[in-house]
């Protein structure tokens, strides 16, 4: 059974973040990275380096299908090494409002992966 909130794509995105200090108003730590799902309520990636949890992080997304990257804030919920391969797997839970384009995005995924 799928407890999920909402549906999960398999969609590779490629992603670049900012990890935000509560403390400080500058940015500490900038990455690349492409997500392993995403959904209206998150998405995970596969990091280099693990993270705090919580923490807070700005997240440029952008999609093949869009010239320009979608902004978003995310608070990460798990950050687990992945076995063998010297990575870790982590869970984004968006904040706040999505952008518009996102929500499209994610409706053209759902309609993509609907049965006919």
């Amino acid at each position: 059974m799928n407890n999920r909130r909402y549906e999960r794509f398999l969609e590779t995105v490629k992603v670049s973040y900012t990890i935000l200090s509560s403390v400080d108003s500058t940015p500490f730590e900038f990455g690349e990275a492409q997500t392993l799902d995403i959904s209206r309520g998150g998405l995970a990636l596969l990091l280099r380096e693990k993270v705090a949890v919580p923490g807070l992080l700005q997240l440029q997304l952008r999609f093949p299908q869009r010239p320009y990257g979608m902004f978003v804030l995310g608070k990460t919920v798990y950050c687990t090494p992945v076995e063998n391969v010297g990575k870790f797997r982590t869970g984004i839970k968006f904040v706040g409002l999505l952008p518009e384009d996102l929500e499209a995005v994610l409706n053209e995924a759902q309609d993509f992966d609907a049965p006919d």
